[in-house]
């Protein structure tokens, strides 16, 4: 297997805890308040929107959120993340670096109620029995919506 094949075809890896493990510092909080997109409870979190289960999506999300976002449906889930920053929620967002792209431009970049944390190539997410896969190959961030309320 090279460094970089995955060992199934899925759009739910689970997170690798040193990343929301950042997410966590950076609030200066133990556990989150809501995973809003999930298949299974693998973040320390009060209550969890879990695939099948409850559309994370059509809830009003928490004070403090985490969201590791299917990379294939990045924008509605940025989206909403802004929506509820709006309202004063904050939402950690572990998304790949695309700055190409619209949603970047709609809502993350000079957006003052936006911190990003840049990090290095070379994480590795987790499988259905919590082992590493392979070396995810493209750049990533954590995506900090600050939740400042709008006057």
């Amino acid at each position: 297997m090279s460094k970089y094949n995955f060992e199934w075809n899925a759009n739910d890896y689970k997170t690798p805890p040193i990343l929301y493990e950042k997410a966590l510092k950076h609030w200066g909080i133990d556990k989150f308040d809501l995973d809003t997109c999930c298949t299974v409870e693998n973040i320390p979190a009060r209550e969890y929107c879990k695939n099948g289960i409850t559309d994370g999506l059509s809830v009003d999300w928490r004070a403090f959120n985490w969201c590791n976002p299917p990379f294939n449906e990045c924008r509605k889930w940025i989206a909403k993340a802004y929506l509820e920053s709006l309202k004063g929620n904050k939402t950690a967002l572990l998304i790949p670096v695309r700055t190409e792209t619209a949603y970047w431009h709609d809502y993350i970049l000079d957006n003052d109620d936006v911190s990003i944390e840049w990090l290095r190539k070379g994480y590795k997410f987790l499988n259905r029995e919590n082992e590493e896969m392979g070396v995810f190959k493209n750049a990533l961030a954590i995506v900090y919506f600050e939740g400042v309320k709008q006057a």
